[in-house]
C-alpha cells in the first residue's frame, strides 16, 4: 500500500470513448489532467531554462488549483480554465542567480507559458483526437440544462469534440530550496 509520501513515477492514462479504448495520455498529458482537474497534489517538473538553451530548473508544484469555467456558445462548449500553479526552485545552474527579482519574474513568465502550451495541447488532444472528457468539464457545463432530458438531447461528447478553450496560467515562485548545481571542473 501507498502512504501520502510514497513517490510514483507516471507514465501515461489511458481514454475511453464509448465503451472502447481512444488512446493514451503521456506523463506530461497526465499532468496537465491532473491541473485541469484539481487532482493534483504536488509534484516535481523539469522545464527548459529560460535563460539557457542547455539548462533545465527543476520545479516543485507545492499547490494547483484550476477554476473551470463553461459556456455554452453557438451550441459547442466553450471552457475556461484560470489556472494558479505554487511553485519553488528545486535546482538550477552553476553560477546562476535566479533568486533576483527580475530573473523571478523572468521563470514565472516563462512556465506559464510552458505550461499553458502543454495544458492547451492536452485539452485539444483529449476532445478532438480520443474523444474524451478526461477533465470532466461536462460535469460543470449540465448546469446550463433545465433538465436531464435536454441535457442526453445535447449530447455533450459529440459536442465536446469541437469545444474551444481559453487557458490562463499564473505561476508564482515562492522563496526556494535551493540546491546550486556541482561546480565544473
Amino acid at each position: 500500500s501507498l502512504s501520502e509520501d510514497d513517490t510514483i513515477e507516471m507514465s501515461g492514462l489511458v481514454s475511453f470513448h464509448n465503451g472502447s479504448l481512444s488512446g493514451e495520455l503521456s506523463s506530461s498529458e497526465v499532468l496537465s489532467n491532473l491541473i485541469t482537474s484539481n487532482e493534483l497534489k504536488h509534484a516535481t517538473i523539469s522545464i527548459p531554462s529560460p535563460f539557457s538553451d542547455s539548462d533545465y530548473i527543476s520545479l516543485y508544484i507545492s499547490n494547483s488549483k484550476s477554476k473551470n469555467d463553461v459556456k455554452i456558445v453557438n451550441g459547442f462548449p466553450f471552457i475556461k480554465c484560470n489556472i494558479t500553479l505554487s511553485t519553488r526552485i528545486l535546482s538550477n545552474s552553476v553560477n546562476s542567480n535566479y533568486m533576483s527579482d527580475e530573473n523571478i519574474a523572468v521563470i514565472e513568465e516563462y512556465a506559464a507559458s510552458y505550461f499553458k502550451s502543454h495544458i492547451e495541447n492536452y485539452l485539444y488532444k483529449t476532445s478532438t483526437t480520443l474523444k474524451s472528457d478526461v477533465s470532466k468539464f461536462g460535469k460543470i457545463a449540465i448546469k446550463h440544462f433545465k433538465t436531464w432530458n435536454d441535457w442526453t438531447e445535447y449530447d455533450w461528447l459529440d459536442k465536446y469534440q469541437n469545444a474551444f478553450f481559453d487557458v490562463n496560467v499564473n505561476v508564482k515562485l515562492k522563496s526556494s530550496y535551493l540546491v546550486i548545481g556541482a561546480s565544473k571542473s
